[in-house]
C-alpha cells in the first residue's frame, strides 16, 4: 500500500529547478503517465504541471487553482505562486510544513473571500518527519482573502504550507530514513522522513541529514556531520554508473579521521535507500575527500557493522520446552547448555542478549526474575548457585527484553499499575515513563539499538499503541525516558492487540484480534505513520486465536504467530499462514533482544 506522506521539505531551490518544461495539466486535462521502471533518480511515474491562472476567473477558481497548483509533479511552487499578489509570492514559505487532507470543501463567503475547510488532515515538519493530525479529528479552516491586481483576482498571504490531497501523496511519495548515531556510536538509527521520489530525492535526504537530530532527541542520539555543514551546490546528482556526488561545505573539513568515517556511515546508508546509487563522492571547492582507507568513490553498503538491526545477532530461535530453555538452529532443536537447560527452575518466559550468551527468565508466578549464561562452563556441571535473582517481590511480570547495551528492560503489572525498571551491570534501577508507568500495559518491546520503548496499553474503549524514546548518556546508561506519544493504528476497527514484536528496525509487527476466534497481523511504523501499509506482507487473516507474535528486525527473518497450545504458525512469500516446522508445545518462543 502507500508509500507516503511527506515532506514539507519542498526545499525551494531544488524544487524550482524542477519546475520547467512539464506537461500541463489545468483543472481539467489530462494527466501523463511516464514508464514505470526503476531509474537512478527514482523518477516519478507521473507527470503534472497544472496551467496558471486564466484571466477574468472568479476568486473561488483562483483557489481552486492554486490548490491543484500545489500539486505539481515533479514538485514545483512555481506554477502555484502564480495565483499569488505579487508581495505573496515573493514572502510564501510553502517549506515551512506539509498539509495533507483527504477532502475539501470550499465556500465563498462573500467577493474576494473564501473558506476552505480540510478534513482528516496530517502535518510534515519542514523535512517530511510526520506529526500527525494537529487538530485531533476536528480539521482545518483556511480563510482565502483575496485581491484584485491588474483587474486579476489574486490571493493575498496564503498559510506558510504545501497544501496537498491524501492520494497526490499516496501516488508519489515514498518513506525514507536519515541515519544518525546512538549515543556510544555503535549503532545508526533510523529517523523516517517522507520524500517524493525523483531525481531531487538525494538532495532532499542529504540536506535533511545535515540538520542534524531534532532538539528534544540530542539525549537519544548524535550526528558526526558538523554543526553548521551545508550542500556547497543546490543538488546531489547521481551518474549514470550509481555514483551519489555530494558537494559539502568547508565545515566538514575538521573532521579527524575516525569522525570523518563515522560521517560518511551516516551519508552512506542515508543515500543507499536511493534505487541506483551504488558508491558516493564527497567533495569540498570540488575536490574529493578522500577517506585514508577508500578512494575518492566510496560505496554505499561499506559500513555494515552500524547496521541498526544489529546484522551479528544470532537469528536462532529460543523457547521453553518442559521447562527447559531450549534454541532451534537450521530446524534442530536443542537444550542450552547452561542452567536453564540443565534445571527446571519453574520459568514461564524468557529473554535473550543479543549476544545470546545471557537468558533473563520469569517465574511461573511473576513475582521473580532470574538470569544466568545461557551455556555452561566447559567441564562443570550447572547448579542452581549458576542462577542469579535480579528482581523480586513483584506481581505479574512480562517477558524480559534485552537491548544492544546488555540492559534488561522488566515491567511488572502491580496492583497499581506498570512499573518500569532495568538491570545494568547486576544493578536494578526503577524508571519513570511518563505515558506507561502507572497504566494496564499488555505487552511492551524495547529497540535493539536501545532508543524506544513501544507498548500495548490497555484502554477504555480499545488496546493503545504508545512509544517513548529513550536517553542515555556516552557509556549507554539509561539516563531517562521521555514522554510516551500514541502511534495510531489507521485499522480504525482494531480494539484488541495481543502482541507485538520488532519487524524492521523501524516497524512493529501488531498481532490484533479482529474476533476472538481470528487473528490479523498488521505493521506500524515508529512515526505512527501510514508507510507501508498496516497489513503485514498482505498477510491473510488467520482463522484462529492466535496470542503470540515471534519475528526479528533482520532482513529476511521468519514472522510467526502462536496458538495458546503452543503451535507456531509460519507467514509465508504468499501471505498465507503455514506449519512452522516446529514440534508443538514451545513456550516463550523468542529472538533474541
Amino acid at each position: 500500500m502507500i508509500r507516503r506522506l511527506v515532506v514539507a521539505a519542498l526545499i525551494a531551490a531544488v524544487i524550482l529547478l524542477a519546475a520547467g518544461g512539464c506537461v500541463s495539466l489545468p483543472r481539467g486535462g489530462s494527466v501523463q503517465a511516464g514508464p514505470l521502471q526503476q531509474q537512478t533518480n527514482e523518477e516519478p511515474p507521473v507527470v503534472f504541471t497544472p496551467d496558471g491562472p486564466y484571466p477574468g476567473e472568479s476568486p473561488a477558481a483562483i483557489v481552486r487553482g492554486f490548490m491543484s497548483a500545489m500539486e505539481a509533479t515533479p514538485v514545483s511552487t512555481v506554477v502555484a505562486r502564480q495565483f499569488l499578489t505579487s508581495e505573496s509570492s515573493t514572502t510564501w514559505v510553502p517549506e515551512k510544513a506539509t498539509i495533507v487532507y483527504r477532502s475539501q470543501a470550499p465556500t465563498v463567503t462573500k467577493k474576494g473571500e473564501v473558506d476552505v475547510d480540510l478534513e482528516d488532515v496530517t502535518e510534515l515538519d519542514n523535512r517530511g518527519e510526520w506529526l500527525g493530525d494537529p487538530t485531533r479529528g476536528k480539521g482545518l479552516h483556511y480563510h482565502f482573502h483575496l485581491e484584485r491586481q491588474k483587474g486579476q483576482w489574486r490571493i493575498s498571504h496564503p498559510p506558510d504550507a504545501l497544501i496537498v490531497s491524501r492520494t497526490h501523496f499516496e501516488s508519489l511519495y515514498q518513506q525514507y530514513f536519515l541515519y544518525y548515531f546512538d549515543k556510544t556510536t555503535q549503532v545508526l538509527v533510523p529517523e523516517p522522513v517522507y520524500l517524493p521520489g525523483g531525481e531531487q530525492v538525494t538532495t532532499l535526504l542529504v540536506q535533511g541529514l545535515l540538520r542534524g537530530p531534532d532538539q528534544d532527541l540530542l539525549g537519544t542520539e548524535r550526528t558526526y556531520i558538523p554543526s553548521g555543514t551545508k550542500l556547497s551546490d543546490i543538488s546531489v546528482p547521481v551518474s549514470h554508473d550509481g555514483v551519489a556526488d555530494v558537494p559539502l561545505s568547508q565545515d566538514i573539513l575538521g573532521l579527524d579521521d575516525q569522525h570523518l568515517t563515522l560521517a560518511f556511515a551516516q551519508l552512506a546508508w542515508t543515500l543507499k535507500q536511493v534505487s541506483g546509487v551504488e558508491r558516493m563522492r564527497i567533495t569540498v571547492d570540488g575536490s574529493p575527500l578522500d577517506l585514508s582507507s577508500q578512494g575518492p568513490d566510496v560505496p554505499v553498503d561499506t559500513w555494515s557493522e552500524y547496521d541498526p538491526a544489529v546484522e551479528w545477532a544470532t537469528q536462532a530461535l529460543f523457547g521453553l520446552r518442559a521447562g527447559k530453555v531450549v534454541i532451534i538452529l537450521d530446524g534442530h532443536e536443542h537444550r542450552v547448555s547452561g542452567v536453564f537447560g540443565a534445571l527446571k527452575l519453574g520459568v514461564r518466559s524468557i529473554g535473550v542478549d543479543l549476544s545470546a550468551q545471557h537468558i533473563a527468565a520469569v517465574t511461573n508466578d511473576g513475582t521473580t526474575v532470574l538470569s544466568g549464561d545461557r551455556n555452561r562452563i566447559p567441564g562443570t556441571l550447572p547448579t542452581k548457585h549458576d542462577v542469579r535473582t535480579i528482581y523480586s517481590g513483584g506481581t505479574d511480570v512480562l517477558r524480559p527484553s534485552f537491548d544492544l547495551y546488555d540492559t534488561i528492560w522488566l515491567v511488572d503489572r502491580t496492583s497499581d499499575g506498570a512499573r518500569v525498571s532495568v538491570v545494568h551491570d547486576g544493578k536494578l534501577r526503577a524508571l519513570d515513563v511518563p505515558g506507561i508507568s502507572g497504566t494496564h500495559v499488555k505487552r511492551f518491546v524495547v529497540s535493539r539499538d536501545g532508543t524506544r520503548l513501544i507498548a500495548v496499553v490497555h484502554g477504555k474503549h480499545r488496546d493503545l499503541v504508545l512509544e517513548s524514546r529513550i536517553r542515555r548518556d556516552h557509556s549507554g546508561k539509561v539516563r531517562g525516558v521521555l514522554k510516551a506519544v500514541r502511534l495510531p493504528l489507521r485499522a480504525q476497527h482494531v480494539r484488541e492487540i495481543r502482541d507485538i514484536a520488532w519487524r524492521t528496525p523501524a516497524a512493529v509487527a501488531v498481532l490484533t484480534g479482529p474476533s476472538p476466534g481470528s487473528s490479523q497481523v498488521l505493521v506500524l511504523s515508529v512515526d505512527g505513520s501510514e508507510a507501508g501499509g498496516d497489513v503485514a506482507t498482505d498477510a491473510q487473516l488467520f482463522a484462529d486465536h492466535a496470542n503470540r507474535l515471534v519475528t526479528s528486525p533482520l532482513p529476511g527473518a521468519p514472522l510467526y504467530i502462536g496458538t495458546k497450545d503452543g503451535q507456531l504458525f509460519s507467514l509465508a512469500p504468499n501471505g498465507r499462514w503455514t506449519g512452522a516446522g516446529i514440534r508443538a508445545g514451545l513456550g516463550s518462543p523468542t529472538f533474541v533482544g
